[in-house]
């Protein structure tokens, strides 16, 4: 029976790895001899799975074997393995049992579970790639090639009924494609800890396969038909990334042969026609398209390591045009294809992935050949040594174009609504997913170049002409040819530059129809299916690689690109104010019939989408993102404008220039009846472009530029300047409060006019003429009359954006300002609460709702805190405190209410410096206010705890912002004071302060729970609380926080070791380094016998746990030096519970696995005891002592956790 065989064959896996050291290495190989053999005389009339069974048991032999055998006898295996392939038997056994054995030897996620030490793992590893995967290697090569001619010998003679089919299940395909994805060990001892540990956070499994850029997960991923699966992150992997491994010197002569490298190519095309399955296996083609990509990525020094007939460049020149010659068959191919079929996917996805894996990697290989006193740049090395270089590079545009191009023509096909429903529209479908991976590459490319052009400029201002002149002739290396720098580049940017413009009109295009097509979509769905996707996800972020890119296009050729995007906007907006123009006519004749057509509505519609779109175009091409006070207008524009003949033909200004008038069209009166027909989400865009320009462009200080446009300076600059930037900033302010009257119900767009507020209020040179206008003032006033008018939800940060413009006026105009919007809120706190019938009243869901709104305004104007406001801030809080009181009083069930008066505590400690304050008494007020706000709420916190603890968002919120807030308050008071002993202040303050943040750290833990405390993101604010707490304020939590509360604490310390979110391990460990030096240094005698007894159980948990989380887990190795010291720490405070750790690891090991442990153990003691570092620490004194120093530990640390974790790590 066949699966009494498979079953059988799966017990002999399982009870040679158990009785392995009782069948010994001979009995071993001599029945994976046996085995082997049995498996190649009967291969023919075994099942395929049993077949399968059979030499995965004789790879797991080997493998087990691996290290007690000689090298003669490992070779003398591998060899009959190689000859079995070369003689290519059907089925070759000998291909189906290497595949195991590079699986089991790889150490990922295919291998078996052997319960052997990571050592053992590593040994046959490292023993394995160094003398016997090379061989495997060129076994398979010989058979594809065989396989190869054979199919091009009969390659157009139909098979006839009897043919057999002659390939492998598993064929030499899967053999290459393991090896071209193998993590090499390294002697690194760097790498060689992180392979020990498992890694670092964010590695990733080097695939054939990038994963990153995409919005969705691919559809056609090569997987091959044969359950193929990608290495894994295995312990024994060390340096993984999304590209090509990097193979030692030995590889070269192989992996740099040019007929290997041709040979995959050749390949693919081979399987591609063999549409039979005569010569290749199905799935053939997706393996050899994963071999193409890994070939094309070759990189790293060893691969390259000169030769004695070639230098390093000429064989990266020669590599690069093997590479792109069979890239450019392969481009030119793809491009014949029909992207419009899915058939093409595999062959599209994985063509940009290898020419981004190949152009990346060009790119990140320096040259050594040095040319005219530089470093030849690799684009350069290319164009020297490749003649077809701009040729590869014009087919990768043509390319890009072609995609977007197939992706217009969907969208103009009868087949987009298919595709509509299967993938959502057509920029998640898979040429656009090709395209984002080509448009990665193709701005590496670009900013290489720009990168070389401005240390180009920077080397020539730094040299003299002499100096120039006397390196012009210095030639090193081997010059591939006699082209430099400066000549190849800036032929390589004359090429981007006529390529871009194909790009962007293509990509334009694209646009411009899904705009059509979405549309006509929402159009023909139900109001209930229709989403206004600008309005819930962002343009601007959703589409902000492609945006970058189309930006980064449109800088090469400014001119050209931003005539092109002015004159869309035009005539857009032309036709746009001809169909409002056609609408108020029909409106004025009674023509009612031709004002509610809905063909009239979709054409208006479609043109406020396609406006939304080139706006967005222009917005990215003309600033770049940022809010601070020196983002400057790219050299790229402002060159190219100061050359213009004049203002009038100045693209730049006009753009601009032409966004505000469109502004202005779209603001059209609330009274017009066409106001109904305008767009919240191009208000919304405009808005958002001018919030991004408006910094960059308007009031410019002209020192900042060694070259201004003139035309910018007279459009936008500063009245001292003659510009007329003021006047247009005035006319905005205007827009804002049209759009308030226009749009009050649409909140996006309000909240867009009050962001654009805020970040004028980041640069002083706008904000403080804008507090001079007088249109300013009026704005102000009408926002404070009308404010209830708004949405609510925009309250706080408008009351923000209003204060912080203020804080740049005068100290009158400032003054009357600050009080004006502190009346706005009073009026919401002081009066409701104030009011005679609050008590009666107090549940109403408008008194609620009034004092939630009069919070969140409070809240923004504690954002606003600045050095001008920060007094008046302060005498506010303090104004407010009894109110705060008497709502925590009377809202102890009302989560609302209590969580907004947290937040904005959260907010005062966060922006308000405590410094300010005038003298130690306000401090000591604050520091009380705070403590009182904290006791209030806790006690009302008290009455709701009964039941099942929430863990919505809700609460988790709730947690987050009170652990945030007494966070905030630590770092703010403290200051650079290194801990409370040191502090410039008062004792009295700070003790004020100490008590205030411990008892916050207690009301953290009366009013919630060890689940809640544990959720993610709850956990990082608030094991930052307690690192914080335990570095800056340790005696005061030893002196005022109680036992149950200490028992807690130690809790959530033990469940941070070992935690799945790295900032929480780290934080955890360095909280428990200050807490073994201070216990150590300093002692536990004056403290309270409960709560040494709940420190000594405490450090004997962390001890156990650090212990075996260090030696047996997967470890993150960033990670290794904090958690490292801290053992170290807290084996100096419990010395005898660590030796009784480390005795119970010997437990159940063998005499000889013990003898060395204690070998490893003794030798770490020993350096410990010799390390000055630790007696340094051990001398020290003082009240509050430092840990040791993690770098000295360091060398001692690693050499122990690693090769006690050769020894007790398992798999």
């Amino acid at each position: 029976m066949p699966t009494a065989k498979f079953f059988a064959l799966r017990g002999i896996k399982e009870s040679l790895i158990n009785g392995y050291a009782v069948l010994g290495v001979n009995e071993a190989t001599s029945l994976r001899d046996e085995l082997y053999q049995l498996a190649v005389s009967t291969s023919r009339q075994l099942e395929s799975f049993v077949l399968d069974s059979l030499c995965w048991v004789v790879a797991v032999i080997t493998k087990r074997a691996w290290i007690d055998s000689s090298e003669e006898q490992r070779m003398a295996f591998t060899r009959t393995l190689c000859e079995d392939i070369t003689v290519h038997n059907t089925p070759c056994i000998g291909l189906i049992t290497s595949t195991y054995i590079i699986d089991e030897i790889a150490g990922g996620s295919k291998c078996s579970e052997f319960n052997l030490p990571w050592e053992f793992h590593y040994m046959c590893k490292a023993s394995f790639e160094k003398s016997h995967l090379m061989f495997l290697l060129e076994a398979a090569l010989k058979v594809m090639h065989q396989q190869l001619q054979r199919s091009l010998v009969q390659q157009g003679v139909s098979p006839n009924g009897s043919h057999t089919i002659a390939y492998e299940r598993r064929s030499a395909l899967h053999v290459a494609e393991r090896v071209l994805n193998w993590s090499f060990t390294s002697p690194d001892a760097n790498k060689l800890a992180d392979s020990s540990f498992g890694g670092s956070i964010g590695a990733s499994a080097a695939n054939g396969l990038d994963n990153s850029g995409h919005k969705r997960a691919r559809a056609g991923d090569l997987d091959d038909t044969d359950d193929y699966e990608a290495p894994g992150l295995a312990i024994l992997d060390s340096d993984l990334q999304s590209r090509t491994p990097i193979f030692p010197s030995e590889w070269q002569a192989l992996l740099l042969d040019n007929s290997v490298l041709k040979l995959f190519f050749s390949i693919y095309e081979a399987t591609v026609s063999d549409q039979m399955h005569v010569y290749f296996s199905p799935g053939s083609s997706h393996i050899a398209l994963q071999c193409m990509i890994q070939i094309s990525g070759l990189r790293g020094k060893a691969i390259f390591a000169e030769t004695a007939t070639k230098s390093t460049d000429s064989l990266r020149a020669e590599y690069a045009n093997t590479i792109m010659q069979n890239q450019l068959r392969v481009l030119r191919h793809v491009c014949t294809m029909d992207f419009t079929s899915e058939a093409s996917e595999d062959l599209v996805v994985a063509t940009t992935q290898m020419i981004r894996r190949f152009i990346e990697a060009q790119l990140d290989e320096q040259p050594v050949t040095m040319v005219a006193g530089e470093r030849l740049h690799p684009l350069a090395l290319l164009a020297a040594g490749v003649p077809e270089t701009f040729d590869y590079f014009g087919e990768v545009s043509k390319f890009i174009c072609l995609l977007l191009r197939a992706a217009s023509g969907i969208l103009k096909s009868d087949d987009h609504h298919d595709i509509d429903e299967e993938f959502g529209d057509v920029d998640n479908y898979f040429v656009m997913q090709a395209f984002d991976e080509l448009a990665n590459a193709w701005t590496s490319v670009i900013n290489e170049i720009r990168e070389w052009g401005y240390l180009a400029e920077a080397s020539l201002e730094g040299s003299s002409k002499a100096e120039i002149a006397a390196s012009a002739g210095a030639t090193t290396g081997d010059t591939v040819s006699q082209l430099d720098n400066h000549s190849v580049l800036k032929s390589f940017t004359q090429f981007l530059t006529s390529t871009a413009y194909m790009i962007r009109s293509e990509y334009i295009q694209l646009r411009m129809l899904v705009c059509e097509d979405s549309v006509k979509e929402s159009s023909s769905r139900n109001d209930a299916q229709s989403i206004d996707h600008g309005l819930l996800a962002k343009d601007y972020i959703v589409y902000e690689d492609q945006l970058q890119f189309f930006a980064l296009l449109a800088r090469l050729d400014i001119r050209t690109s931003m005539d092109r995007l002015y004159e869309s906007l035009c005539s857009r907006c032309s036709a746009l104010q001809s169909e409002f123009s056609r609408l108020e006519s029909a409106m004025s004749n009674g023509s009612y019939a031709d004002v509610n057509d809905e063909t009239t509505q979709r054409s208006i519609d479609i043109l406020h989408e396609q406006i939304h779109w080139i706006v967005l175009l222009m917005s990215y091409t003309l600033a770049d993102a940022g809010n601070s006070e020196r983002v400057l207008i790219p050299a790229s524009i402002s060159e190219p404008s100061a050359a213009s003949h004049d203002i009038e033909h100045d693209c730049v200004v006009q753009s601009i220039m032409h966004i505000l008038k469109t502004l202005q069209f779209e603001l059209m009166s609330p009274s017009s009846i066409l106001a109904a027909y305008g767009s919240p989400l191009l208000a919304e865009t405009l808005f958002w472009t001018l919030r991004r320009i408006v910094p960059v462009y308007f009031m410019v200080d002209v020192s900042d530029y060694r070259h201004m446009s003139p035309h910018i300076v007279s459009a936008f600059g500063r009245p001292t300047d003659g510009g007329n930037g003021l006047a247009l900033i005035e006319n905005i302010l205007e827009f804002i409060r049209r759009a308030f009257d226009l749009w009050t119900a649409e909140e996006d767009v309000l909240q867009m006019c009050v962001d654009m507020l805020l970040a004028f209020a980041q640069r002083s040179s706008i904000a403080r003429p804008i507090t001079q206008s007088i249109k300013f003032a009026s704005l102000m006033m009408y926002f404070t009359s009308n404010i209830a008018r708004f949405p609510v939800s925009i309250h706080g940060s408008m009351v923000e954006a209003l204060a912080s413009l203020c804080s740049h006026s005068s100290s009158e105009d400032h003054e009357r300002a600050f009080s004006e919007l502190k009346s706005l809120i009073l009026m919401n706190i002081a009066q409701v609460v104030q009011d005679p019938s609050f008590n009666q009243c107090r549940q109403d869901s408008q008194v609620i709702s009034r004092l939630l709104d009069g919070l969140d305004m409070l809240d923004g104007i504690v954002a606003s805190a600045s050095f001008t406001n920060m007094h008046m801030l302060f005498d506010l809080l303090f104004e407010v405190q009894p109110f705060f009181e008497q709502m925590l009083s009377i809202y102890p069930r009302d989560q609302e209410v209590p969580c907004k008066i947290i937040q904005i505590v959260e907010s005062a400690a966060r922006f308000c410096d405590i410094s300010s304050l005038p003298d130690n008494e306000h401090m000591a007020r604050f520091s009380l206010n705070v403590r009182t706000i904290l006791q209030k709420y806790q006690q009302s916190q008290d009455v709701i705890r009964s039941g099942q603890p929430d863990t919505d968002m809700d609460t988790l919120s709730r947690i987050t912002t009170l652990t945030l807030a007494i966070s905030h308050l630590v770092r703010n008071e403290m200051g650079f004071a290194p801990n409370e002993l040191e502090r410039s202040i008062s004792h009295e303050v700070s003790d004020s302060f100490g008590e205030t943040e411990v008892f916050g750290l207690y009301c953290i833990h009366t009013t919630t729970t060890d689940i809640q405390i544990t959720a993610p993101n709850v956990m990082r604010v608030y094991m930052q609380l307690l690192s914080e707490l335990v570095q800056f304020r340790l005696p005061s939590l030893i002196r005022w926080l109680p036992a149950n509360t200490w028992q807690a604490v130690m809790s959530m310390l033990l469940a941070g070791i070992d935690n799945n979110i790295h900032d929480v391990e780290q934080r955890t460990y360095e909280a428990i380094s200050k807490l073994g030096a201070y216990i150590k240094i300093v002692g536990v005698q004056g403290i309270f016998p409960e709560v040494q007894q709940i420190f000594q159980q405490g450090i004997q948990q962390f001890l156990s746990k650090l212990f075996s989380a260090l030696l047996f887990s997967p470890f993150d190795s960033q990670l290794v030096e904090p958690a490292g010291t801290a053992l170290v720490m807290l084996g100096l405070v419990d010395s005898e519970h660590m030796q009784n750790c480390f005795r119970n690891m010997l437990q159940d090991k063998s005499a000889a696995v013990a003898e060395r442990l204690a070998a490893v153990f003794a030798n770490f003691k020993h350096s410990l005891e010799s390390c000055e570092a630790v007696q340094l620490f051990l001398r020290s004194s003082g009240p509050i002592p430092e840990p040791i120093d993690s770098a000295a530990l360091r060398q001692p640390l690693f050499e122990f956790l690693v090769s006690a974790r050769a020894v007790v790590r398992v798999k």
